[in-house]
């Protein structure tokens, strides 16, 4: 039985949230605290947790504030982040992941109809705690025993998490097999852990770079813009949020809106331009990078680069099929040892279509030259 320690000032909320996490077999809310303050005593007191659900805005103590109070004691249990979409609890949100949230789930509307899922948003990001930790656990008993063959102790995580068995050198070897060409086009695509990722990433970009960047994250309408906000703090080019309508220019970085399917097309000018559309949910996500990685195949846009990054699942996969049926296109995945979840770059590893796997702080070098 996993525990679970739910932080939120709202007793509201606290019972909602223990009655969803409560249906599951697997997981109990053994605690819960209406601050950071009165959590932190709970684990002064030698209280052990698998997981922590987080609001962001509580008195005494906040929730960025608990999340520096782990990092300074070295306190490693994942938390989730559960926030509203006020505007300044999604930048605080994105706050929260860079101290070390694994992922944040929406708050439900506060009357939540039939409609909402909330309750199926909670507890699938709740399991992937689980996994997560149960491969942190794997790679510390490695780390000391030095098992030669890492695969057959693996396998007790990879029901939860899909792990590599490719060595990182060996793939970036191969990958160095395939002819170069600059890039006409580049995407990133991330989920789960993507946001503090993405700021390993971006910012590490030149000012001017000749080809328009995409990002297809996986977040809710109403994050997006406070993620767009941060990485453009951090860059020396410009991150933007896409609208409808807008032109997809080179040397600029495009964050597809939260809550939207996005895709390109051409306009009655003749110009490549974002569509921002209300469109139907694919697998559960919208945006999905299935659905924009699909508009491309119709674009003037020969050589694609393609980044897949962190997340679960296999959103991706499907959209670099099809491109790599029409065009030019080079395929980076990010390797299993940087990822939260090792999800859609095995998936895109296991479809055949990566032509390197590299360690997250190698990757944007990897795509600046592959754009020159």
């Amino acid at each position: 039985m996993k525990k679970i320690l739910i932080i939120d000032d709202s007793a509201l909320m606290r019972r909602v949230m223990s009655d969803i996490i409560n249906t599951d077999s697997e997981m109990c809310v053994t605690d819960t605290a209406e601050n950071g303050v009165d959590a932190v005593a709970l684990l002064k007191q030698g209280k052990e947790y698998q997981l922590i659900l987080l609001d962001i805005n509580m008195p005494r103590m906040d929730g960025l504030g608990f999340l520096k109070y782990l990092n300074d004691n070295e306190i490693h249990i994942p938390v989730l982040v559960v926030s509203s979409i006020a505007s300044k609890s999604t930048e605080e949100t994105i706050r929260a992941l860079e101290l070390g949230a694994y992922d944040f789930v929406k708050k439900p509307s506060r009357r939540m109809g039939k409609e909402d899922d909330f309750p199926k948003r909670l507890l699938t990001k709740a399991k992937c705690a689980f996994a997560i930790q149960s491969l942190k656990h794997v790679e510390r008993q490695e780390a000391e025993k030095v098992i030669p063959n890492s695969m057959s102790v693996k396998k007790k995580a990879e029901k939860k998490v899909i792990l590599d068995s490719t060595p990182v050198e060996k793939k970036a070897e191969q990958g160095k097999t395939k002819r170069t060409q600059a890039c006409e086009f580049a995407v990133i695509v991330s989920s789960t852990g993507g946001p503090k990722a993405l700021q390993s990433v971006v910012p590490k970009l030149p000012k001017t770079f000749p080809c328009p960047l995409v990002i297809v994250q996986h977040m809710p309408t109403g994050f997006t813009a406070s993620l767009v906000k941060r990485l453009d703090e951090m860059s020396a080019c410009k991150v933007l949020e896409t609208e409808d309508g807008m032109e997809a220019e080179a040397g600029k970085v495009y964050v597809a809106k939260g809550g939207y399917q996005l895709r390109m097309e051409k306009d009655s000018r003749g110009k490549m331009v974002f569509s921002v559309k209300k469109e139907p949910v694919r697998n559960g996500l919208r945006p999905c990078a299935d659905v924009f990685l699909e508009s491309l195949v119709e674009t003037p846009y020969q050589n694609i680069l393609c980044t897949v990054l962190t997340g679960m699942g296999n959103d991706a996969t499907h959209g670099l099929e099809q491109l790599k049926e029409k065009k030019e296109l080079y395929a980076i995945g990010q390797s299993e040892r940087t990822c939260v979840v090792y999800g859609m770059p095995f998936a895109i590893e296991k479809a055949g279509l990566s032509d390197e796997i590299l360690d997250l702080e190698q990757i944007a070098d990897a795509m600046f030259r592959r754009m020159k």
